[in-house]
């Protein structure tokens, strides 16, 4: 395993511990399918929250917020899309959250969390899995 995938799931890890501290309940981590991935799904109280975890150092030249562009951000609509089909959870409210997890030199970390960082006027159409 490569140091960044490392580094990515050590940063799922920490913004987990972050969202379970904060009273939000991890149903999945990693849910994959062809359309893209979604690093954690949570709920808070009735909402399904689908989380893109960000993992920078502090001397990036790209913070963890900004590195989300427009192709990533459709892939993850997608494959909320995706889930919310498989699950049959359309009557559920959703919210596309962010943690970022910043890493200082010394290897400590803080996590800064932007909810609704997503409109959910970018989900696509309701269309059958199959």
């Amino acid at each position: 395993m490569g140091d960044q995938r490392r580094a990515g799931d050590s940063g799922e890890r920490l913004a987990e511990r972050f969202l379970r501290a904060r009273g939000y309940t991890i149903v999945e981590r990693n849910y994959t399918c062809r359309r893209g991935e979604i690093d954690l799904v949570a709920v808070a109280g009735r909402t399904l929250v689908f989380v893109e975890v960000r993992s920078r150092s502090t001397d990036a030249l790209v913070g963890p917020l900004e590195s989300i562009d427009g192709a990533k951000r459709r892939r993850i609509v997608a494959a909320a899309s995706h889930y919310l089909a498989r699950h049959r959870l359309h009557d559920r409210p959703v919210r596309f959250d962010v943690v970022a997890v910043h890493r200082g030199p010394s290897g400590d970390a803080r996590c800064e969390h932007l909810e609704g960082a997503f409109d959910l006027g970018d989900l696509p159409p309701w269309r059958p899995p199959w």
